[in-house]
C-alpha cells in the first residue's frame, strides 16, 4: 500500500501549525465546542499526543545519516578484512612460493570480486580461516604470525555484523518512514476539522481565522507542485 501525506507542506511548517493551534485553541475552546460538541476540553490534548506521536519517529533525512553511519562501518570491516588478506597473501606467497594452487586456495584468484562486496568478502572470509588453519605451519614458518592468523575470526564476525546492520537498517527505513506519514496524517485528521470549523466561526474575524487556516504549498505560476521537502 502506498502512503501518501494528506498535506503538502514541509514536515517543520506542519509542525509549526500544530504549535500554533495548540496554543491558541484552549482560549477559543469555547466558541468551537458551542459550534460543534466535537471539540471538547480534551481535544487539545488529543492533538498533542498525535503530534508527540509523529515527532518521535526521526524524519528520513535523520534515518539516511544514520544509514550513512551503518554504511562506513560496513566499509572501514571490509578495509580491515582486505588488510588482513594482503597481510596473509604475502607470507603464503613466500610458504608456498611458485606453488600457483596452493596460492590460488588463499583467494588469489578470487580478492578481486570480493574485495568491494560485502557478502563475496563474508565468504571469502570464511574459505580464508579455513585455508589459514590449514597451512598454519607453513605460515608461521615463513614468519606469519599467530595474532595475526587468530584474528581472522573476529575481523569476520565484525564485517558480518556490520553487513547485518546495514541491511537490516535499509528494510526498516521504509517502514518507519511509513509509520511516521501515518501518524502525521492522524495530526492532520484532527487539525483537519478545526480549520473547517473555523472558517465559520470565525468568518467576521479574517485575523483569527487564519491562525486556523491549514498551511498550504505556494506554488509558482504555470508550474506543477513540488514534492515535500521533509520526511518522504
Amino acid at each position: 500500500m502506498d502512503f501518501k501525506r494528506s498535506f503538502t507542506v514541509s514536515d517543520s511548517k506542519f509542525f509549526e501549525y500544530a504549535d500554533t493551534v495548540m496554543a491558541i485553541l484552549p482560549a477559543d475552546l469555547p466558541d468551537f465546542t458551542a459550534f460543534d460538541p466535537i471539540f471538547t476540553g480534551d481535544y487539545v490534548n488529543q492533538i498533542k499526543l498525535a503530534s508527540d506521536n509523529a515527532r518521535a519517529v526521526p524524519p528520513d533525512e535523520i534515518i539516511v545519516d544514520q544509514l550513512g553511519g551503518k554504511t562506513q562501518k560496513v566499509k572501514t570491516a571490509l578495509t580491515d578484512c582486505y588488510n588482513d588478506y594482503q597481510t596473509i597473501a604475502y607470507f603464503a606467497g613466500r610458504a608456498f612460493k611458485g606453488n600457483v594452487s596452493v596460492q590460488n586456495e588463499f583467494g588469489k584468484n578470487d580478492i578481486r570480486k570480493a574485495r568491494n562486496s560485502q557478502p563475496k568478502m563474508i565468504i571469502f572470509m570464511d574459505l580464508l580461516i579455513t585455508t589459514v588453519a590449514k597451512y598454519s605451519a607453513e605460515l608461521l614458518q615463513a614468519g606469519c604470525s599467530q595474532e595475526l592468523m587468530d584474528g581472522l575470526a573476529a575481523k569476520a564476525d565484525v564485517l558480518r555484523n556490520a553487513n547485518s546492520g546495514q541491511e537490516g537498517f535499509k528494510k526498516g527505513r521504509g517502514v518507519s518512514t511509513q509509520n511516521r506519514i501515518q501518524l502525521m496524517n492522524s495530526l492532520y485528521e484532527l487539525l483537519k476539522p478545526l480549520n473547517e470549523a473555523a472558517n465559520i466561526i470565525f468568518r467576521d474575524n479574517p485575523a483569527k481565522m487564519k491562525i486556523y487556516t491549514m498551511p498550504k504549498r505556494a506554488r509558482k505560476s504555470g508550474s506543477t507542485p513540488e514534492a515535500p521537502a521533509e520526511g518522504v
